[in-house]
């Protein structure tokens, strides 16, 4: 099978042919139909996320069709349209027990530990899998799985609804996703803020009502509760703290680097909240899913192209040009 494959960080991946995975007990072999790829995994090319393991074949967000079952239980799968939760997690530690399976103590990641779906098979444990409903494409399910099950659960956490204003800092594939997730809820005014014109534009269609080049240049910001940061920079954070009113809530769901924030008495004095959120659970997978299919939401404004897996190395290439706003997806 041809998979696209990096042997060690700072070096530009490549396609390689090698055998087809076979599924051991409890684990499922997927024929990939269509995989996203993600800042994240700009993030492992470039070092920058320690928990990599090298050689490794890229790729969390995939779905395709279960061709192989390792286990006599599980062939009835076998034909299945399923999309995968990347996470892998011991399912017996205390956040897993409480339902906070993106919080697990030993949770490890297809495409970050495990070799990922960026490959025309990828072998993955059977509890991971999550069925497509129908009407789904195989593209919308793949990012699903992270582009917009990764801001439902950030905005599932804040409690914000309907009626209730928002600001997003980055209109990239999380940013565009929350835009159309939070404009489904009812939720408005929608302000959103991305140093790229095409990005500010992509917003606008996803359904925002304002948008702005810098948080610095917001005309007369109105004091929105709640603000959700997609790219996650020191700076940005710190800017949007100021900006945060009284009572309101900041929710850092980027990665941007490394965050050394600054702050004043006002996080007391005004009682402002900051949180993080990571990642997604199978319910919030499963929720984007079925939101889809409803015709609620419109993936393909939150894909800013669609490739080969032949044209993947270019795209996460550490000298090449930038990805440009929105998801990239990978079709086999």
């Amino acid at each position: 099978m041809e998979a696209l494959y990096l042997h060690a960080p700072h070096q530009a991946p490549a396609v390689r042919d090698i055998p087809a995975p076979l599924p051991g007990p409890g684990q499922v072999r997927i024929r990939v139909v269509a995989a996203g790829i993600c800042g994240s995994d700009t993030h492992i090319v470039h070092g920058a996320n320690p928990a990599a393991r090298f050689p490794l074949i890229l790729g969390h967000e995939i779905a395709g069709v279960v061709e192989k079952a390792g286990s006599e239980e599980d062939q009835g799968l076998i034909g299945m349209p399923v999309a995968v939760n990347f996470l892998i997690t011991c399912g017996t530690c205390r956040q897993c027990a409480a339902q906070r399976s993106s919080l697990c103590q030993r949770r490890e990641g297809l495409g970050i530990v495990h070799h990922g779906g960026l490959a025309e098979y990828v072998v993955v444990p059977t509890r991971n899998i999550i069925p497509i409903p129908d009407g789904v494409p195989f593209d919308h399910a793949a990012i699903a799985t992270d582009a917009y099950a990764t801001p439902w659960h950030a905005i599932r956490k804040s409690g914000i609804s309907a009626g209730e204003g928002c600001l997003l800092n980055g209109a990239g594939g999380l940013g565009l996703a929350a835009v159309q997730l939070l404009s489904a809820l009812g939720v408005g005014p929608i302000a959103v803020v991305d140093p790229r014109p095409e990005a500010r534009k992509a917003a606008v269609d996803a359904g925002a009502d304002n948008v702005s080049a810098k948080v610095s240049e917001l005309q007369d910001p109105p004091l929105l509760p709640h603000i959700f940061d997609f790219v996650g920079i020191s700076e940005t954070i710190s800017s949007l703290l100021e900006l945060l009113p009284a009572g309101g809530q900041l929710s850092v769901v980027g990665l941007g680097g490394p965050m050394t924030v600054q702050m004043d008495n006002s996080l007391v004095r005004d009682e402002k909240t900051v949180t993080g959120s990571y990642a997604f659970t199978d319910e919030d997978i499963s929720y984007v899913l079925q939101k889809m299919a409803e015709g609620k939401l419109n993936p393909d404004q939150a894909i800013g192209r669609t490739i080969s897996l032949g044209e993947a190395p270019a795209a996460l290439d550490p000298a090449g040009p930038e990805r440009g706003y929105g998801r990239t997806v990978v079709r086999m």
